[in-house]
Formats: structure tokens, C-alpha cells, sequence
């Protein structure tokens, strides 16, 4: 699982490497169609991305993974192999270090998770969260997020919920 996770890391790196030195198009190549209707978006928001930075000093004791994706350390136990409420992306998650043991998930809710479908979404993944016993934290984009206040807290659940 651990491989698995590496690699997916590994690879989020590499796709928003590229994507900072230049936007590559991909063309499909099909009878009379050259249009490109693929292309590299970046890997985090722009707000993701500053609250990235402020939350970076935690990476001296932890391993930041942004997008993570659900069904990269959730399984379901009931055989079920209808899964796809699993491919879902959080905004971060916390390891340990050694990435053996996922301390936190937080997700950063801009005005879109106001809409009704995204905030089925939302209660779906705080359903799931919940049943894994995994940890999950909200900030919101309409509040200040001062970085005292951001580390202040991941600490402070990190500490709650790992003792």
C-alpha cells in the first residue's frame, strides 16, 4: 500500500513539475480530428495552493500529500465491489513520516460546496471519513485562515485524535 502511495505521489510531482514549466497539449489523433481536447491543469488551486505554503512548515515532523484520493487508503470491508464513492480527492492529508499512518485529512470549502450537489458530496466524504475512523477538518475560504491559526489547529487535531 505504502509502494502504491509513493508512486502516486511520485507521479503527482512530476504532472505539476511540468505543468509549472509549460502547458502541454495533448491532440487526438483521429479521422479529421486534430483538435487537442486534453490538457495538464495544475495540481492545486491557487487558494489550495497558498494554503499549501502555510501549512508547509509541518512538513520538519509530517508528509503533506495534496489530492489524495479516497480510495488510496480507504477500502471497503463489505466485498462491495461498487466503490466509486471512493474516487474522491481531499485537499490534504497528513502522514506520518514514514507514511505509515495517516494522521488528518482536511478539505478547503470555497462557495462551490454551497450547491446542493456539492454538498451531498461533501456529507458523503465526512460519512466515509467518519466510518474509516479517519480524522477530517473543513476550512472554509471565506475566513481569514492566518497561519497561526491554520497550524494552530492541524496540531491540535492531529494531537486529539493520535494520543
Amino acid at each position: 500500500m505504502i509502494q502504491y502511495i509513493i508512486i502516486i505521489i511520485e507521479f503527482m510531482i512530476i504532472i505539476y513539475s511540468v505543468n509549472t514549466l509549460k502547458r502541454i497539449n495533448v491532440t487526438h489523433r483521429g479521422k479529421n480530428n486534430n483538435h487537442n481536447i486534453y490538457k495538464i491543469k495544475p495540481l492545486m488551486t491557487n487558494y489550495e495552493y497558498n494554503f499549501y505554503n502555510i501549512i508547509k512548515p509541518l512538513e520538519n515532523n509530517f508528509i503533506i500529500v495534496p489530492q489524495l484520493n479516497l480510495a488510496s487508503v480507504i477500502k471497503k470491508t463489505n466485498n462491495d465491489k461498487y466503490y466509486s464513492e471512493l474516487f474522491r480527492n481531499i485537499d490534504f492529508a497528513i502522514f506520518t513520516k514514514d507514511y505509515q499512518k495517516l494522521l488528518l485529512l482536511i478539505e478547503i470549502n470555497d462557495i462551490s460546496h454551497n450547491n446542493p450537489n456539492r454538498k451531498e458530496r461533501d456529507l458523503k466524504v465526512r460519512n466515509i471519513c467518519q466510518n474509516a475512523n479517519i480524522n477530517l477538518i473543513t476550512f472554509y475560504t471565506n475566513k481569514p485562515n492566518e497561519p497561526n491559526y491554520v497550524i494552530n489547529r492541524i496540531l491540535s487535531e492531529i494531537a486529539k485524535n493520535n494520543n
